[in-house]
């Protein structure tokens, strides 16, 4: 047989032999979790025994590894102290075959924690880059003075589809102290929502409304209205009954 052949059927059972599912997320973050690399290492063996289903796991691992029960026993240790695995306690029973005894719970909601922080992140930092953009090629001066007023009002960087909020409402004609305006009720409110604003921008604008002169004028009306209402309710009539009318004697 010609050297090609046998490295040709060398390959073909490197790679048919069978392969190990391993999570990308795990293999990049696993240092981030505290886990050193032959804690990794113990890992991947004992997913690979467990999908494999094979029997005496930890003797498989072992022999694999080239570790001796000590050192076995001392990484699994240090796992279930991270919080990453779990062993279940062998029953006294004779065990189910391929019963696995291990469980990554605690490793799987570490990693999702991780998960969770790096999406934030992205997020974060998708939107600052947005924000980037907005205030880099805006030729508005007032977009750029009314975004510094709603982060100052609002207390946090504005957002791109924020940004652009703000433009339309610029485009739509509503007046840079009306749009302030509307932000210091709503942050007065508690409503930081910029539909909620919007909402506020429409009313005004169906009234009429262009200044904050007229929206204190608006207001004052408002009072009134309600104060003449108030007065126009008829008054409880006082009973005609006597207060010895329910005594008996």
């Amino acid at each position: 047989m010609s050297k090609n052949k046998v490295y040709e059927g060398f390959l073909q059972a490197l790679f048919f032999s069978g392969s190990v599912s391993i999570p990308r997320f795990l293999l990049d973050h696993y240092s981030y979790l505290g886990m050193t690399d032959r804690e990794m290492m113990m890992v991947i063996h004992i997913m690979t025994e467990i999908s494999a289903k094979n029997d005496d796991i930890d003797q498989q691992i072992m022999k694999k590894m080239g570790i001796t029960s000590l050192e076995f026993k001392n990484i699994i240790e240090n796992l279930h102290a991270k919080g990453l695995i779990s062993v279940k306690q062998k029953s006294k029973r004779k065990l189910i075959k391929n019963t696995p005894l291990y469980d990554f719970g605690g490793l799987i909601d570490q990693l999702f924690e991780l998960w969770g922080i790096n999406q934030f992140k992205e997020m974060e930092a998708s939107e600052n880059q947005e924000y980037q953009k907005w205030t880099a090629n805006s030729t508005n001066p007032f977009l750029s003075k009314l975004i510094g007023v709603f982060e100052q009002e609002l207390g946090r960087p504005l957002t791109g589809f924020e940004c652009e909020h703000i433009e339309k409402w610029l485009l739509a004609s509503y007046s840079e102290e009306l749009i302030v305006e509307a932000l210091r009720r709503g942050v007065s409110a508690g409503i930081r929502s910029f539909r909620y604003l919007d909402s506020i921008l429409r009313e005004w604008e169906k009234k009429g409304i262009q200044t904050r002169l007229e929206v204190e004028a608006e207001d004052q009306n408002f009072q009134a209205r309600q104060g003449k209402k108030r007065e126009r309710q008829p008054k409880p009539q006082k009973s005609s009954r006597n207060k010895y009318d329910d005594i008996y004697l």
